[in-house]
């Protein structure tokens, strides 16, 4: 590299790195193009040094990360020559964020960026299920929406909502609410959500997801759930029920001749669910389904972003793979591209979206929700609004 373009290299990565000094994001101090410091980004606020896990060793020597510089290529006979390119790391509180810049100093749209999770802030969670055919409990991690959001940072997807959802054959308004008539509480919510960004490739892609969301056949689910479990001796399940007496299966005229109080749910006639309201697991459920009555469409917003994010190809990921054997934190691998869309051009692009015309690549399904994600989504909303209402100032209290 010529003394012009190494000045060159300097002055734009300087002046992007100030940016990110003034935003508060600390980087790696500026080496020459085929150095590099391996710094471990600080953990985030509230999180003690002695919980922060080792940093995922690097995939690529120094030399190899910093400097790209592939042979020539033969085309025809002819040697076309390619230009060479460099990666500077930056470090920032969400992790590591590569970027690739050029001889003469400019930075390339495609990002790519290691970001760090952590459980206890509520980015993932542990989930724990027999699998009943290899007769083991599999652990699982799934990524939580605020881990969705956590991610976006690098790579820049915007969750728009379009004007009109179908309901029954018919165009409704979006977000589409049904209430019941008598007690005015929410019977079903249908959401539609399209995540607009940019793939590895630079291509714009859309991700159109519509939810469906009855909280009735949620709490059925969890009903059944309850029915269903079991005792667990020596990290195994019995065939003992743990919750004997809280339901049972029939049709509307044969009540239940164990004691209790019973009432009777239809699901498809004429088969449905008695349940015994005194039993503790049924208290529960009927406790899920009030939160799951009132607060249907911030739950029904909360899955259908997460989905809509966890679709597209720039982050593609569902379960977070944790560092160590305790799983305080993971790391995964996020896509970004730099762009200059404005807001008309996001709204041209809704409108292509909307109707499935122009360039735009859109890949679009319903949304189907896991239960045990489900159930998490209830509490984590309905703790959220308390958290909101409990900073809110009482009346008469000033602010």
């Amino acid at each position: 590299m010529t003394d012009t373009g190494e000045k060159a290299f300097k002055t734009t990565a300087e002046r992007f790195i100030d940016r990110q000094k003034k935003n508060g994001n600390p980087v790696l101090p500026l080496e020459t193009p085929t150095e590099q410091t391996g710094a471990k980004p600080a953990a985030p606020a509230g999180l003690k040094d002695a919980e922060t896990p080792k940093a995922k060793p690097e995939a690529e020597s120094t030399s190899q990360q910093n400097q790209t510089e592939a042979p020539a290529k033969k085309t025809n006979g002819a040697s076309v020559e390619r230009i060479p390119s460099r990666k500077l790391m930056l470090t920032g509180d969400f992790g590591r964020l590569y970027v690739k810049v050029t001889p003469s100093g400019h930075i390339l749209r495609p990002l790519y960026s290691e970001i760090q999770l952590w459980q206890k802030l509520g980015h993932y969670y542990f989930l724990s299920r027999y699998d009943g055919k290899e007769k083991k409990t599999v652990k699982r991690y799934p990524i939580t929406s605020s881990g969705y959001t956590y991610m976006n940072k690098v790579a820049g997807i915007t969750l728009l909502t379009p004007g009109i959802v179908v309901a029954d054959g018919k165009e409704k308004p979006n977000p589409y609410v049904e209430r019941n008539p008598r007690t005015r509480a929410i019977d079903a919510v249908i959401l539609r959500k399209i995540a607009i960004g940019y793939n590895p490739a630079g291509n714009v892609v859309g991700i159109d997801k519509t939810l469906y969301y009855l909280p009735f056949t949620y709490f059925i689910q969890s009903i059944q759930a309850k029915m269903k479990a079991v005792e667990w001796e020596n990290g195994r399940p019995t065939d003992k029920l743990e919750n004997p007496n809280a339901g049972k299966i029939g049709e509307a005229g044969e009540k239940p001749k164990s004691p209790g109080s019973w009432v009777f749910f239809p699901i498809e006639e004429p088969i449905g669910i008695w349940i015994n309201y005194e039993d503790p697991a049924i208290r529960g459920c009927l406790d899920e389904h009030t939160q799951r009555q009132r607060f249907a469409d911030r739950i029904a917003q909360k899955i259908v972003e997460r989905n809509a994010l966890r679709d597209h190809p720039a982050i593609g990921i569902g379960e977070a793979t944790p560092v160590g054997s305790e799983g305080l934190s993971a790391w995964v691998g996020v896509y970004g591209y730099r762009h200059d869309l404005t807001y008309p051009d996001l709204a041209d692009l809704l409108s292509q979206a909307e109707k499935g015309t122009g360039e735009i690549e859109i890949k679009a399904d319903e949304t189907i929700m896991d239960p045990d994600e489900e159930r998490r989504d209830v509490h984590e909303t309905a703790g959220d609004i308390s958290s909101e209402r409990a900073e809110e100032p009482a009346k008469g209290e000033k602010s």
